[in-house]
């Protein structure tokens, strides 16, 4: 008996399954077309590193290599190719994707909290530590004796020192 009968594959399944991942494997290798214009792709590049990938969420367009990030390269390629401007490009990413999309989104009042927040923050944060620092100057401040204090501590010292001396 032939070792491919023993594990119950037969010889044209066997055949089908290594053209699969022949075609999957071309798939996933290939490359997008070579560039034609060169100005186009420098455009392309500078546009597609203001955008931020929607998978990778921590790297650019430009820097992807996710395929969401290639369809997006293609789709911003096509648009400038079709002679968009490349505010027209933004608008119709963040039109399609939310401000998201952008790097550096834009000013106004859905991202007000994302160009705010961090100042916000830090005016709370240095509220914070003045307030604290007030509060431990006045109880360093509070712990000045009086001289009733100072006489009870120096009976409560030579009471101590007497106690150590008849000890011994």
């Amino acid at each position: 008996m032939r070792a491919s009968n023993l594990i119950g594959i037969d010889p044209i399944a066997r055949a089908l399954s290594l053209a699969a991942a022949l075609f999957t494997a071309t798939l996933v290798f290939a490359q997008t077309p070579a560039p034609t214009d060169a100005a186009l792709e420098a455009r392309v590049k500078a546009l597609t590193s203001e955008l931020r990938c929607l998978v990778c969420q921590n790297q650019t367009v430009a820097d992807s290599t996710s395929p969401v990030a290639n369809d997006l390269r293609d789709q911003v390629r096509a648009q400038l190719a079709a002679g968009k401007s490349e505010d027209e490009v933004k608008n119709y990413m963040t039109d399609r994707f939310g401000d998201f999309v952008l790097y550096k989104p834009r000013f106004k009042a859905t991202t007000f909290a994302l160009w705010a927040g961090p100042f916000i923050a830090l005016a709370f944060a240095g509220a914070l530590l003045v307030r604290r620092l007030r509060k431990t100057s006045a109880a360093h401040q509070a712990a000045v004796l009086t001289d009733v204090d100072r006489a009870r501590a120096r009976a409560l010292l030579q009471d101590d020192a007497n106690s150590n001396e008849t000890k011994k």
